[in-house]
């Protein structure tokens, strides 16, 4: 190992160098450097000193070897037009082709009539997360009370093709007479998770068969006598994380209406078709007529392209997130299905040369068992962009044993920097919150301001979020008014797991105090849980009982996936790994408090009393700083 200070101090300069040094502004350490080896181990980051490295003797040479590296301030060469990987210009703009927008120009109005037929094709899927491998689609048409009518649908994957924009073309035919007006079809699609490696739903997708005629209203009742047309076409589907929950009617737009997550950028792609019918006034079906007659008679329908246009996809619509993440998943290499079940099953080559093989291997593995398969982790879904950063909110705390008001401060750790002091703490400012609630209470504040972005933070194993409330008094003295800071509480969350990060609303138990430097630096070298529990365990950290801080945290491109008001709604899915499951009942309930806006002193408005609170609290944490008084 070797070390070389990156940015220059006055005391590596030469005298000339010294005077015209500005302190305001950085020196990098440019040019070609010679640098001695040393054996390990390696001294932690922050006990190697800045200056007279080379000539350090506490360390042992590693021989006489040396390493020789060049540090030079990039410009782009002349005439390089190559963006970086990690470059993000341009990235709120969509890739072309990613999403094409389409929508119907006119209702469909031709009655459907009984006896009339329909056909299902699934087409595939477009952008599916970075946990998939193989996949497969089921369907079923159901009724509002989640009856079955007809066969299932069951399309099996081309092997050809690409793992994330899989192809099945895939047809099922519904000659049924008694399919309800209010019927939906419901896809499920079904992979074995590249991480978990089980059987996963990806997603599920919701259509309905029917509108009433000349409208795009779905019928919401089966009475005879209801006008009905297909909703026929091609039609691009969003996939949510979730399925209905199965007690509210099934309706196309139930899972869109009931706030499930949807999977970023994935969509399925099915056609709904009419079928002529044969001289007796019968729906055709295939089997009854010469395949060389399909084409002609429209039983069967080659798969479109999907940069031809015609698939109906306003449902689809890319919010400002998914923009950036299709520049991403755009850059993945294409993994052809047949490689990926030859990476999961581990067979002889001989077995991979039948196709026939692979089919049966993917139908066996994609076939349901007695265990319920898992739902999808919404976390791996695109590998972190250090450019495009983490968003963290903190949204609100409960059951704080204080009675005065509550602000908090956010760091990011490594380097947690306001915890090491000068000079370290003015090159990573700590972010405050701001716009306090005063509708809320005292012991459970909830706090307005919504994510906080940190961009351009580089991938590091164990980072956390160190979050750190304080208790603020005010008081009135005379015409003026005290601050002070008083009782203090902190908590952890870990920001990746495997190059992904973390996107969830999370609960969050608060530790008495605040952290010491070498906690952080402990922190910063295994799992945050881990630690977590075990300095629980040895009484080193003391849990603030029933105490807790709401917080969401996002990967940089994906916090619009996060709905907001956590502490308040409680059917937003919470994820309260972090709380120790005996304490579980403690941190569920929330204890009565005062309203904060009975607590502002006279003479103020709510909200110049808001923004002074929040002046104050800044400068008052900055102070206790300088003061060295941070622990």
């Amino acid at each position: 190992w070797t070390a070389i200070p990156l940015v220059l101090c006055t005391e590596n300069l030469s005298v000339r160098g010294r005077r015209n040094f500005n302190p305001k502004t950085m020196q990098i350490n440019t040019g070609t450097h010679t640098l001695r080896l040393y054996t390990p181990p390696v001294p932690d980051p922050g006990q190697v000193p800045l200056e007279e490295i080379q000539g350090n003797h506490d360390w042992r040479r590693y021989g006489k070897a040396t390493l020789r590296i060049h540090i030079f301030q990039g410009n782009p060469r002349p005439g390089s037009l190559t963006p970086s990987d990690m470059s993000e210009d341009g990235e709120d703009v969509l890739p072309e082709y990613s999403w094409l927008p389409f929508e119907r120009s006119k209702p469909c109005r031709d009655p459907f009539l009984s006896g009339d037929g329909f056909d299902v094709y699934v087409d595939g899927c477009r952008y599916l997360p970075d946990s998939v491998t193989f996949s497969k689609v089921a369907g079923r048409v159901l009724d509002r009370k989640y009856e079955v009518h007809g066969k299932d649908i069951n399309a099996t994957v081309n092997l050809d093709s690409d793992i994330y924009n899989p192809v099945y073309e895939t047809k099922t035919e519904f000659r049924e007479n008694n399919i309800p007006p209010s019927s939906t079809i419901m896809f499920k699609v079904y992979t074995v998770d590249n991480f978990y490696k089980q059987l996963t739903v990806i997603g599920y997708a919701t259509l309905n068969v029917f509108v009433e005629s000349g409208t795009e209203r779905q019928p919401n009742i089966d009475k005879p006598g209801l006008q009905v047309s297909l909703n026929e076409g091609a039609h691009q589907l969003r996939l949510y994380s979730q399925g209905p929950n199965g007690v509210d009617p099934l309706t196309e737009s139930v899972i869109r209406d009931s706030g499930v997550r949807y999977v970023p950028c994935a969509s399925l792609l099915v056609r709904l078709t009419r079928v002529a019918k044969g001289p007796s006034g019968k729906a055709l079906e295939q089997s009854k007529v010469p395949q060389a007659d399909w084409l002609r008679l429209g039983l069967y329908q080659p798969r479109p392209r999907y940069t031809d246009r015609i698939y109906f996809s306003t449902k689809c619509m890319p919010s400002k997130g998914e923009s950036k993440l299709f520049h991403s998943m755009m850059r993945r290499p294409a993994i052809k299905v047949r490689d990926a079940v030859a990476k999961i099953a581990q067979a002889k080559e001989s077995f991979y040369r039948s196709d026939k093989n692979l089919e049966e291997y993917i139908r066996n593995k994609l076939t349901k068992g007695d265990n319920k398969p898992l739902d999808i982790d919404l976390t791996f879904i695109c590998q972190y962009n250090p450019k495009q950063g983490i968003k963290v909110a903190v949204d609100g705390a409960t059951n704080l044993p204080w009675t005065n008001f509550t602000h908090a401060h956010i760091c990011l750790n490594p380097p947690a920097a306001f915890y090491m002091g000068a000079p370290h703490a003015t090159y990573d400012k700590l972010v405050f919150t701001e716009f306090l609630d005063l509708k809320s209470t005292n012991t459970s504040p909830q706090w307005r301001d919504g994510f906080k972005h940190f961009p351009s933070r580089s991938y590091h194993r164990f980072l956390t979020v160190i979050i750190h409330l304080q208790e603020v008094q005010v008081s009135v003295a005379k015409e003026n008014y005290k601050y002070g800071l008083l009782e203090q509480a902190w908590t952890a969350l870990q920001v990746f797991t495997d190059h992904y990060c973390y996107t969830s609303t999370f609960q969050l138990p608060l530790y008495d105090g605040s952290p010491s430097p070498q906690m952080l630096k402990q922190l910063a070298r295994e799992p945050c849980k881990d630690w977590m529990e075990r300095n629980i365990r040895s009484g080193t950290i003391h849990l603030l009982e029933g105490g807790s801080v709401y917080v969401r945290l996002a990967d940089g491109r994906r916090d619009d996936e996060l709905a907001g008001d956590a502490p308040g709604d409680k059917l937003l899915e919470v994820n309260t790994d972090y709380i120790p499951p005996e304490w579980e009942d403690k941190y569920a309930r929330e204890r009565p408090g005062k309203p904060l806006e009975s607590m502002v002193p006279t003479g103020k408005t709510a909200e110049q009393f808001v923004d002074g609170l929040a002046i104050k609290f800044k400068n008052l944490v900055y102070k206790l700083y300088e003061e060295g008084n941070v622990k």
